[in-house]
């Protein structure tokens, strides 16, 4: 063994006698190989069952769960943002005569036979309806564009294909009052139902008092005379939804086609709503993201990082995330086909009704004097209450929009095993299986250091360590031939008084056996 092998082998014996870490001790201190050898199965072993625990907490670590906090609430909330959009994206007349587009597409549909222009076959069938009403929602930007120009400072310039608020509105009550279009409605652009009206844009309004009389309560008309021939439904659609944000004057997009609700002709639909706070932890503990803004390739507008939800009983998806989903297909399309479409498909919702109005009531304008130019007179002067109620049950609806309690539930996501708790019980599985604490890994720490400062010195030092480990060996050599020389002289000595022992039991046997004479006995 080489002068440096020993003293590696010295540090680390050395290290064997100072450290706190159980069972490195009993290996450098055991002077018999088979205990040694013992104690080295052990601190493996030991090791070995360490390494297993800590890839079972890594492993618990990594999977990020969490525990979700459920706290209830009560307080004065902001009422929440309703659109409302018709059925029926485009009045049949007026788009008929303003749009060459949508005269084509009417007059191919109502056809009994097939048209290439448009794909239609020669069956009447739901795939026929379902192409036009692609169609329709494609020439959206040209219906829309038509209709942003159909009056010019106030005044009609031709008749507007889109739904107003006029057109839509009979009356409108919010908290026992009466609302109006100014300061409470604006108007939103959809490319599946057309232009929509929404209340409560800028969630101005509050809400303290819960049930349908502090609501919103809206009489709504839907003429179905004016209907495009394939809208196969009658009423309107509503989305109850948030605003995008405090800095904004825009609401959260509602897409009514996905997370709308169904309000037939004929009906009072009533939306008891509650609110509901879920806050997310962002990644790695899940998907959801941070960043108040998004800057999609097709969608941009606000992010909301706490999900409200405006619904009983049914699970609504954030609009958000709505936005994402569509904004991939949109890239998809467009990397596929070349082109862009505004729309995706449709799902339906069912919502709590009754028949509406009832036998005994009679709307306000039924009782009007002068009726002249509501549409049930059809150019008749004076009034007709029952064309007016027959008219009502045919192409009228309510909805009432309201709290249904004041309190709500807040769903706060928190980790369910923190980084914390990983490294303490790391640090336990440690104590137990190996015996450690801090101050042994500075042991350690510092066996390395001395290691590493022993090598890179040996290295410096090399011909003084060989002209050493020669002189050792001269020493080694010296030694043995001096204990050599000692051996010999030891072994002539012995022989030499072996020898000597020898002679004198030679001379004693070569004497006479007679005593000596007694010198007094000749006196």
């Amino acid at each position: 063994m080489g002068i440096f092998s020993k003293g590696l082998t010295f540090l680390l014996k050395d290290f064997a006698c100072w450290t706190s870490t159980h069972g490195i001790p009993h290996i450098g201190g055991s002077n018999n190989i088979w205990l040694r050898l013992f104690w080295v199965v052990v601190v493996i072993g030991c090791v070995i069952g360490f390494l297993v625990q800590l890839k079972t907490l890594i492993t618990k670590y990594l999977s990020y769960e969490v525990n979700t906090e459920t706290k209830l609430a009560f307080e004065e909330r902001p009422f929440p943002v309703v659109t409302i959009c018709h059925m029926n994206p485009w009045k049949k007349g007026e788009a008929f005569r303003m749009s060459q587009y949508m005269q084509d597409l009417m007059t191919a549909y109502e056809a009994q036979t097939a048209s290439t222009d448009f794909g239609f076959s020669a069956m009447r069938n739901g795939a026929r309806q379902q192409r036009a009403m692609r169609l329709t929602t494609l020439a959206s930007n040209s219906l829309f564009a038509l209709s942003d120009n159909s009056t010019f400072n106030g005044t009609e310039i031709y008749p507007d294909p889109s739904y107003t608020y006029k057109d839509l509105v009979v009356s409108c009550t919010y908290n026992a009052a009466t609302c109006n279009e100014t300061g409470f409605f604006a108007s939103y652009k959809d490319p599946t139902f057309g232009r929509c009206v929404q209340f409560n844009f800028d969630e101005y309004q509050n809400s303290s008092r819960a049930g349908p009389l502090y609501g919103l309560r809206l009489t709504l008309r839907a003429v179905q005379d004016q209907y495009l021939p394939w809208t196969e439904s009658a009423g309107v659609v509503v989305s109850i939804h948030n605003k995008a944000g405090e800095n904004t004057n825009l609401s959260d997009l509602p897409y009514p086609d996905v997370v709308g609700y169904y309000a037939p002709i004929g009906t009072a639909s009533s939306f008891g709503v509650k609110y509901v706070a879920t806050t997310r932890k962002e990644a790695p503990y899940g998907d959801c993201s941070t960043a108040t803004e998004v800057d999609l390739p097709n969608y941009k507008g606000h992010y909301q990082v706490v999900y409200p939800s405006y619904t009983e009983g049914f699970a609504m998806l954030n609009m958000k995330v709505e936005a994402c989903y569509r904004s991939c297909t949109q890239c998809e399309i467009i990397k596929q086909c070349a082109c862009y479409y505004p729309g995706v498909q449709t799902y339906a919702t069912t919502i709590s009704t009754a028949k509406w109005p009832s036998v005994a009531f009679t709307p306000n304008e039924c009782t009007e004097k002068k009726q002249d130019d509501q549409p049930w007179m059809d150019g008749q002067t004076g009034k007709n209450k029952t064309k007016c109620l027959a008219w009502y049950k045919k192409n009228s609806l309510l909805i009432e929009v309201y709290y249904e309690r004041m309190n709500y539930q807040m769903l706060n996501e928190s980790p369910a095993y923190t980084f914390v708790a990983c490294i303490s019980e790391i640090a336990g599985q440690v104590g137990l299986f190996l015996g450690m604490s801090i101050i042994s890994v500075f042991e350690f720490f510092t066996l390395l250091l001395l290691i590493f400062y022993y090598v890179t010195s040996h290295r410096s030092r090399r011909m003084e360590l060989e002209q050493i480990e020669e002189y050792i060996k001269n020493a080694e050599k010296e030694t043995a031939a001096r204990d050599r020389k000692e051996e010999e002289k030891e072994a002539k000595r012995r022989a030499d008084k072996l020898r000597k022992e020898a002679d004198l039991y030679d001379d004693d046997h070569h004497e006479s056996a007679l005593p000596p004479k007694v010198i007094g006995a000749e006196l």
